[in-house]
Protein backbone atom coordinates (compact mmCIF):
# COMPACT_ATOMS: atom_id res chain seq x y z
CA UNK A 1 0.00 0.00 0.00
CA UNK A 2 2.77 2.30 0.71
CA UNK A 3 4.72 1.48 -2.46
CA UNK A 4 1.55 2.43 -4.67
CA UNK A 5 0.65 5.91 -2.10
CA UNK A 6 4.24 6.65 -2.97
CA UNK A 7 3.70 5.88 -6.76
CA UNK A 8 0.54 7.97 -7.27
CA UNK A 9 2.04 10.50 -5.46
CA UNK A 10 4.96 11.04 -7.80
CA UNK A 11 2.49 10.84 -11.04
CA UNK A 12 0.79 13.27 -9.72
CA UNK A 13 3.62 15.66 -9.21
CA UNK A 14 4.83 14.77 -12.71
CA UNK A 15 1.88 15.36 -14.07
CA UNK A 16 1.50 18.91 -12.21
CA UNK A 17 5.23 19.60 -12.95
CA UNK A 18 4.41 19.00 -16.88
CA UNK A 19 1.24 20.93 -17.10
CA UNK A 20 3.05 24.41 -15.88
CA UNK A 21 6.22 23.65 -18.25
CA UNK A 22 3.19 23.34 -20.80
CA UNK A 23 2.00 26.60 -19.80
CA UNK A 24 4.99 28.49 -20.11
CA UNK A 25 5.49 30.58 -23.18
CA UNK A 26 8.58 29.11 -25.42
CA UNK A 27 10.73 31.76 -26.47
CA UNK A 28 12.45 30.99 -29.75
CA UNK A 29 15.87 31.90 -30.56
CA UNK A 30 16.11 34.59 -32.55
CA UNK A 31 19.47 32.71 -34.58
CA UNK A 32 16.85 30.15 -35.24
CA UNK A 33 13.71 31.23 -35.99
CA UNK A 34 11.48 34.82 -36.41
CA UNK A 35 8.52 35.85 -37.75
CA UNK A 36 8.15 38.91 -40.15
CA UNK A 37 5.63 40.60 -38.23
CA UNK A 38 2.62 42.48 -40.56
CA UNK A 39 4.24 40.78 -43.56
CA UNK A 40 1.27 38.72 -44.38
CA UNK A 41 -1.88 40.06 -45.63
CA UNK A 42 -4.92 39.96 -43.51
CA UNK A 43 -8.48 39.03 -44.87
CA UNK A 44 -11.11 40.14 -43.04
CA UNK A 45 -14.88 39.94 -44.36
CA UNK A 46 -15.86 42.58 -46.89
CA UNK A 47 -18.62 44.77 -46.38
CA UNK A 48 -20.67 46.04 -49.16
CA UNK A 49 -23.08 48.31 -47.94
CA UNK A 50 -26.25 47.97 -49.31
CA UNK A 51 -29.73 48.72 -47.36
CA UNK A 52 -32.95 46.26 -46.91
CA UNK A 53 -35.85 46.95 -48.90
CA UNK A 54 -39.40 46.32 -48.67
CA UNK A 55 -39.38 44.41 -45.91
CA UNK A 56 -36.26 41.78 -47.36
CA UNK A 57 -32.74 41.68 -46.38
CA UNK A 58 -30.41 42.35 -49.41
CA UNK A 59 -28.11 39.42 -50.63
CA UNK A 60 -25.45 40.15 -52.37
CA UNK A 61 -25.16 37.27 -54.90
CA UNK A 62 -22.38 36.43 -57.71
CA UNK A 63 -24.34 33.20 -59.41
CA UNK A 64 -22.70 32.14 -62.35
CA UNK A 65 -18.77 31.21 -61.61
CA UNK A 66 -16.32 28.91 -62.65
CA UNK A 67 -12.92 26.69 -61.14
CA UNK A 68 -10.15 24.38 -62.08
CA UNK A 69 -13.18 21.58 -62.55
CA UNK A 70 -14.31 22.47 -65.65
CA UNK A 71 -12.63 25.71 -67.31
CA UNK A 72 -12.02 27.86 -64.40
CA UNK A 73 -8.43 28.58 -63.09
CA UNK A 74 -9.05 28.84 -59.44
CA UNK A 75 -10.17 25.74 -56.49
CA UNK A 76 -13.79 25.75 -55.30
CA UNK A 77 -12.40 26.65 -51.94
CA UNK A 78 -11.20 29.70 -53.17
CA UNK A 79 -14.22 30.84 -55.21
CA UNK A 80 -15.81 31.34 -51.22
CA UNK A 81 -12.70 32.73 -49.95
CA UNK A 82 -12.49 35.52 -52.87
CA UNK A 83 -16.39 36.35 -51.83
CA UNK A 84 -15.87 36.43 -48.09
CA UNK A 85 -13.06 38.72 -48.65
CA UNK A 86 -15.13 40.89 -50.97
CA UNK A 87 -18.28 40.73 -48.68
CA UNK A 88 -20.98 38.70 -50.58
CA UNK A 89 -23.47 36.56 -49.06
CA UNK A 90 -23.91 33.70 -51.44
CA UNK A 91 -22.45 32.38 -54.66
CA UNK A 92 -23.26 29.72 -57.04
CA UNK A 93 -20.22 27.47 -58.46
CA UNK A 94 -21.62 26.62 -62.46
CA UNK A 95 -18.59 24.70 -63.97
CA UNK A 96 -19.45 23.68 -67.14
CA UNK A 97 -20.18 19.79 -67.76
CA UNK A 98 -17.83 17.88 -66.27
CA UNK A 99 -14.14 17.86 -67.88
CA UNK A 100 -11.92 17.14 -65.09
CA UNK A 101 -8.66 18.81 -65.56
CA UNK A 102 -6.95 18.05 -62.31
CA UNK A 103 -8.16 14.49 -61.59
CA UNK A 104 -10.14 11.64 -62.99
CA UNK A 105 -13.20 12.44 -61.35
CA UNK A 106 -16.09 13.47 -63.68
CA UNK A 107 -18.81 13.47 -61.05
CA UNK A 108 -20.87 16.99 -61.81
CA UNK A 109 -20.89 17.86 -58.14
CA UNK A 110 -16.91 17.38 -57.52
CA UNK A 111 -16.87 21.40 -56.97
CA UNK A 112 -19.88 22.17 -54.57
CA UNK A 113 -18.25 19.55 -52.22
CA UNK A 114 -15.36 20.50 -52.74
CA UNK A 115 -15.98 23.98 -51.62
CA UNK A 116 -18.91 23.26 -48.75
CA UNK A 117 -16.65 23.03 -46.17
CA UNK A 118 -15.02 26.11 -46.70
CA UNK A 119 -18.62 28.04 -47.43
CA UNK A 120 -19.79 26.65 -43.78
CA UNK A 121 -16.51 27.83 -42.18
CA UNK A 122 -16.89 31.75 -43.66
CA UNK A 123 -20.95 31.88 -43.64
CA UNK A 124 -21.24 32.02 -47.35
CA UNK A 125 -24.35 30.68 -48.58
CA UNK A 126 -23.03 28.15 -51.55
CA UNK A 127 -25.91 27.14 -54.09
CA UNK A 128 -25.23 24.29 -56.27
CA UNK A 129 -25.40 24.90 -59.78
CA UNK A 130 -24.47 23.63 -63.39
CA UNK A 131 -23.95 25.44 -66.58
CA UNK A 132 -25.16 23.58 -69.64
CA UNK A 133 -23.44 24.47 -72.78
CA UNK A 134 -26.10 24.82 -75.83
CA UNK A 135 -25.27 24.15 -79.34
CA UNK A 136 -25.39 27.83 -80.60
CA UNK A 137 -26.34 26.62 -84.13
CA UNK A 138 -29.50 25.29 -83.13
CA UNK A 139 -29.67 28.23 -80.79
CA UNK A 140 -29.72 26.86 -77.29
CA UNK A 141 -26.81 28.94 -75.88
CA UNK A 142 -25.88 28.56 -72.44
CA UNK A 143 -28.00 27.91 -69.11
CA UNK A 144 -27.01 28.07 -65.62
CA UNK A 145 -29.17 24.93 -63.55
CA UNK A 146 -29.21 26.34 -59.81
CA UNK A 147 -30.78 24.54 -56.68
CA UNK A 148 -29.88 21.33 -58.33
CA UNK A 149 -29.76 18.17 -56.07
CA UNK A 150 -27.94 17.00 -58.31
CA UNK A 151 -25.79 18.02 -61.23
CA UNK A 152 -25.45 14.67 -63.21
CA UNK A 153 -28.58 14.65 -63.62
CA UNK A 154 -28.29 17.78 -65.88
CA UNK A 155 -25.14 17.09 -67.13
CA UNK A 156 -25.66 15.56 -70.82
CA UNK A 157 -22.13 12.99 -71.47
CA UNK A 158 -22.32 12.83 -75.14
CA UNK A 159 -21.66 15.89 -76.43
CA UNK A 160 -19.95 19.34 -74.84
CA UNK A 161 -22.47 21.18 -76.76
CA UNK A 162 -26.16 20.01 -76.44
CA UNK A 163 -28.42 20.04 -79.51
CA UNK A 164 -31.58 21.34 -79.16
CA UNK A 165 -33.49 18.09 -78.55
CA UNK A 166 -30.93 16.99 -75.84
CA UNK A 167 -31.42 20.85 -74.25
CA UNK A 168 -35.18 20.35 -74.00
CA UNK A 169 -35.06 17.31 -72.64
CA UNK A 170 -32.83 18.73 -69.70
CA UNK A 171 -34.53 21.52 -69.12
CA UNK A 172 -37.84 19.36 -68.79
CA UNK A 173 -36.29 17.16 -66.43
CA UNK A 174 -34.97 20.69 -64.37
CA UNK A 175 -38.42 21.57 -64.29
CA UNK A 176 -39.75 18.97 -62.80
CA UNK A 177 -37.09 19.27 -60.27
CA UNK A 178 -38.16 22.30 -59.55
CA UNK A 179 -34.65 23.64 -60.52
CA UNK A 180 -33.94 27.25 -61.70
CA UNK A 181 -32.56 28.48 -64.74
CA UNK A 182 -31.19 30.82 -66.06
CA UNK A 183 -30.11 31.81 -69.64
CA UNK A 184 -26.89 33.36 -69.88
CA UNK A 185 -25.04 35.95 -71.85
CA UNK A 186 -27.65 36.52 -74.50
CA UNK A 187 -25.16 39.09 -76.23
CA UNK A 188 -22.71 36.52 -76.34
CA UNK A 189 -20.45 36.02 -78.54
CA UNK A 190 -22.25 37.44 -81.35
CA UNK A 191 -23.22 40.88 -79.71
CA UNK A 192 -26.95 39.78 -80.52
CA UNK A 193 -29.07 39.68 -77.62
CA UNK A 194 -32.48 38.94 -79.23
CA UNK A 195 -33.77 35.63 -77.82
CA UNK A 196 -33.91 32.65 -80.23
CA UNK A 197 -36.95 30.91 -81.00
CA UNK A 198 -36.01 27.69 -78.65
CA UNK A 199 -35.23 29.79 -75.35
CA UNK A 200 -38.93 31.94 -76.08
CA UNK A 201 -40.59 28.56 -76.29
CA UNK A 202 -38.74 27.31 -72.97
CA UNK A 203 -39.59 30.39 -71.50
CA UNK A 204 -42.94 30.22 -72.00
CA UNK A 205 -43.29 26.60 -70.68
CA UNK A 206 -42.16 27.79 -67.46
CA UNK A 207 -38.74 26.28 -67.86
CA UNK A 208 -36.35 29.16 -67.73
CA UNK A 209 -36.59 32.05 -65.43
CA UNK A 210 -33.65 34.30 -65.64
CA UNK A 211 -32.00 36.13 -68.25
CA UNK A 212 -28.28 37.78 -67.49
CA UNK A 213 -28.44 41.09 -67.95
CA UNK A 214 -24.86 41.51 -67.27
CA UNK A 215 -21.96 39.50 -67.60
CA UNK A 216 -18.49 39.92 -66.98
CA UNK A 217 -17.59 42.78 -68.55
CA UNK A 218 -20.95 42.98 -70.96
CA UNK A 219 -24.34 44.92 -70.46
CA UNK A 220 -27.01 43.57 -72.59
CA UNK A 221 -29.35 46.27 -72.72
CA UNK A 222 -32.18 44.71 -74.25
CA UNK A 223 -32.14 42.06 -71.84
CA UNK A 224 -33.88 44.39 -69.63
CA UNK A 225 -37.32 44.59 -72.15
CA UNK A 226 -37.38 40.54 -71.07
CA UNK A 227 -38.24 41.10 -67.58
CA UNK A 228 -41.26 42.11 -68.46
CA UNK A 229 -41.52 40.86 -72.19
CA UNK A 230 -41.44 37.37 -70.61
CA UNK A 231 -41.13 37.80 -66.69
CA UNK A 232 -37.76 36.97 -66.49
CA UNK A 233 -35.37 37.52 -63.22
CA UNK A 234 -32.93 39.91 -63.74
CA UNK A 235 -29.29 38.59 -63.04
CA UNK A 236 -25.51 39.86 -62.74
CA UNK A 237 -22.83 37.68 -62.70
CA UNK A 238 -19.00 37.37 -63.28
CA UNK A 239 -18.93 34.38 -64.98
CA UNK A 240 -15.27 34.51 -63.86
CA UNK A 241 -13.06 32.14 -64.82
CA UNK A 242 -9.66 33.64 -63.26
CA UNK A 243 -9.09 35.12 -59.59
CA UNK A 244 -11.65 38.13 -59.12
CA UNK A 245 -9.29 40.51 -58.55
CA UNK A 246 -7.05 39.49 -61.33
CA UNK A 247 -10.12 39.45 -63.88
CA UNK A 248 -11.65 43.13 -62.02
CA UNK A 249 -10.71 46.66 -61.05
CA UNK A 250 -12.38 46.17 -57.76
CA UNK A 251 -10.82 49.79 -56.72
CA UNK A 252 -13.32 51.16 -59.24
CA UNK A 253 -16.05 49.21 -58.39
CA UNK A 254 -17.23 45.86 -56.80
CA UNK A 255 -17.80 42.82 -59.33
CA UNK A 256 -21.23 41.82 -60.92
CA UNK A 257 -23.76 40.24 -58.84
CA UNK A 258 -26.99 39.70 -58.76
CA UNK A 259 -29.23 42.03 -55.50
CA UNK A 260 -31.73 39.08 -54.26
CA UNK A 261 -34.06 40.83 -51.78
CA UNK A 262 -35.26 37.85 -49.76
CA UNK A 263 -36.91 37.19 -46.54
CA UNK A 264 -33.14 35.86 -44.87
CA UNK A 265 -29.90 34.52 -46.50
CA UNK A 266 -30.38 30.71 -46.73
CA UNK A 267 -30.63 28.75 -49.50
CA UNK A 268 -34.36 28.12 -49.39
CA UNK A 269 -35.26 31.80 -48.89
CA UNK A 270 -32.94 32.94 -51.48
CA UNK A 271 -34.69 30.28 -54.20
CA UNK A 272 -37.87 31.81 -53.49
CA UNK A 273 -37.00 35.22 -53.96
CA UNK A 274 -35.49 34.23 -57.25
CA UNK A 275 -38.82 32.35 -58.30
CA UNK A 276 -40.92 35.58 -57.12
CA UNK A 277 -38.82 37.88 -59.40
CA UNK A 278 -37.32 39.80 -56.38
CA UNK A 279 -33.70 40.44 -58.36
CA UNK A 280 -31.84 43.70 -59.16
CA UNK A 281 -27.98 42.73 -61.71
CA UNK A 282 -25.63 44.90 -60.44
CA UNK A 283 -22.05 45.55 -62.48
CA UNK A 284 -19.76 48.78 -62.51
CA UNK A 285 -22.42 50.74 -60.11
CA UNK A 286 -25.16 50.51 -62.51
CA UNK A 287 -28.47 48.51 -61.48
CA UNK A 288 -31.31 47.03 -63.87
CA UNK A 289 -34.52 46.32 -62.80
CA UNK A 290 -38.17 46.19 -62.69
CA UNK A 291 -39.26 49.84 -61.28
CA UNK A 292 -40.84 49.08 -58.06
CA UNK A 293 -37.41 47.48 -56.78
CA UNK A 294 -34.88 50.03 -57.99
CA UNK A 295 -36.93 52.47 -56.71
CA UNK A 296 -37.36 51.19 -53.65
CA UNK A 297 -33.39 50.78 -53.19
CA UNK A 298 -32.55 54.30 -54.30
CA UNK A 299 -35.00 55.76 -51.57
CA UNK A 300 -33.73 53.68 -48.95
CA UNK A 301 -30.19 54.32 -50.01
CA UNK A 302 -30.22 57.88 -50.82
CA UNK A 303 -31.93 60.30 -48.19
CA UNK A 304 -32.71 64.27 -48.86
CA UNK A 305 -32.91 66.57 -46.04
CA UNK A 306 -35.37 68.67 -45.74
CA UNK A 307 -34.18 71.90 -48.39
CA UNK A 308 -32.98 74.83 -47.25
CA UNK A 309 -34.41 77.94 -48.49
CA UNK A 310 -32.17 81.21 -48.81
CA UNK A 311 -34.38 84.09 -49.50
CA UNK A 312 -31.62 86.34 -50.66
CA UNK A 313 -29.73 84.15 -53.33
CA UNK A 314 -33.79 82.79 -54.36
CA UNK A 315 -31.67 79.15 -54.11
CA UNK A 316 -32.15 76.54 -51.97
CA UNK A 317 -29.39 74.06 -50.83
CA UNK A 318 -29.59 70.11 -51.11
CA UNK A 319 -28.19 67.84 -48.72
CA UNK A 320 -27.90 64.11 -49.85
CA UNK A 321 -27.31 61.38 -47.53
CA UNK A 322 -26.06 57.85 -49.23
CA UNK A 323 -26.01 55.47 -46.74
CA UNK A 324 -25.09 52.41 -49.64
CA UNK A 325 -21.70 51.89 -51.42
CA UNK A 326 -23.33 52.68 -55.16
CA UNK A 327 -22.84 56.05 -56.08
CA UNK A 328 -26.19 57.37 -57.87
CA UNK A 329 -26.22 59.84 -60.91
CA UNK A 330 -29.08 62.43 -60.87
CA UNK A 331 -29.79 64.50 -63.97
CA UNK A 332 -32.60 67.14 -64.31
CA UNK A 333 -34.54 66.03 -67.85
CA UNK A 334 -34.60 69.83 -68.85
CA UNK A 335 -32.14 71.54 -68.13
CA UNK A 336 -29.31 68.81 -67.94
CA UNK A 337 -27.89 69.64 -64.72
CA UNK A 338 -26.54 66.72 -62.81
CA UNK A 339 -25.71 65.94 -59.66
CA UNK A 340 -23.55 62.91 -58.39
CA UNK A 341 -24.12 61.64 -55.11
CA UNK A 342 -21.70 60.04 -53.73
CA UNK A 343 -21.06 56.97 -51.64
CA UNK A 344 -21.18 56.15 -47.96
CA UNK A 345 -21.23 59.53 -47.83
CA UNK A 346 -23.46 63.42 -47.87
CA UNK A 347 -23.05 65.61 -50.97
CA UNK A 348 -24.07 69.42 -50.96
CA UNK A 349 -25.90 71.34 -53.65
CA UNK A 350 -27.22 74.66 -54.38
CA UNK A 351 -30.27 74.74 -57.05
CA UNK A 352 -33.09 76.53 -58.13
CA UNK A 353 -36.43 76.08 -55.96
CA UNK A 354 -38.20 74.93 -58.95
CA UNK A 355 -36.31 71.98 -58.98
CA UNK A 356 -37.49 69.77 -56.25
CA UNK A 357 -40.27 69.08 -58.53
CA UNK A 358 -38.97 69.03 -61.63
CA UNK A 359 -38.03 65.55 -62.89
CA UNK A 360 -34.81 63.81 -62.08
CA UNK A 361 -33.15 60.94 -64.16
CA UNK A 362 -31.20 58.63 -62.22
CA UNK A 363 -28.77 57.67 -65.10
CA UNK A 364 -26.98 54.48 -63.26
CA UNK A 365 -30.56 52.77 -63.18
CA UNK A 366 -32.26 51.37 -65.61
CA UNK A 367 -36.06 50.12 -65.56
CA UNK A 368 -35.66 49.82 -70.13
CA UNK A 369 -32.54 49.70 -72.64
CA UNK A 370 -33.41 53.45 -72.45
CA UNK A 371 -34.75 54.32 -70.21
CA UNK A 372 -33.74 55.36 -66.59
CA UNK A 373 -35.72 55.93 -63.26
CA UNK A 374 -37.06 59.11 -62.99
CA UNK A 375 -38.61 60.99 -60.26
CA UNK A 376 -38.70 64.22 -58.67
CA UNK A 377 -36.37 65.40 -56.00
CA UNK A 378 -39.04 65.91 -53.34
CA UNK A 379 -39.64 62.21 -53.48
CA UNK A 380 -36.63 61.44 -52.01
CA UNK A 381 -36.66 64.19 -48.46
CA UNK A 382 -36.73 62.24 -45.73
CA UNK A 383 -40.22 62.12 -43.45
CA UNK A 384 -39.79 64.42 -40.41
CA UNK A 385 -38.82 62.23 -36.99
Amino acid sequence: MKTIITCALTACLSVSVGTVAAQQKKVDDPLQYRVLEGYLNKHPRGKIAIPDILGYKTIKADLHLHTMQSDGQVTPSFRVQEAYEEGLDAIAITDHQPTPRYNNISDGNISYEQALKTAKKFKITLIRGAEVTGYYKGNVGHMNFLFTTDNNRYYPRHDDNVEPATADSLLRQAQADGVWVTTNHPGWPDHDSELSDFLIQQIKAGRIHGVEVFNDQEFYPRAIDYLYDYNLTPIGATDCHLPIAYRFNLKRAFRAMTLIFAKDGSEAAIKEAMFARRTIAYADNLLAGKQPYVEALLKASVKLASPVVSKKSKTVTLRFTNVSAIPYTLREKTSGTTILVKPLDTTEVTCAPTDMESEWEVTNIYVRPTVHLSLPLSSLVAPAE
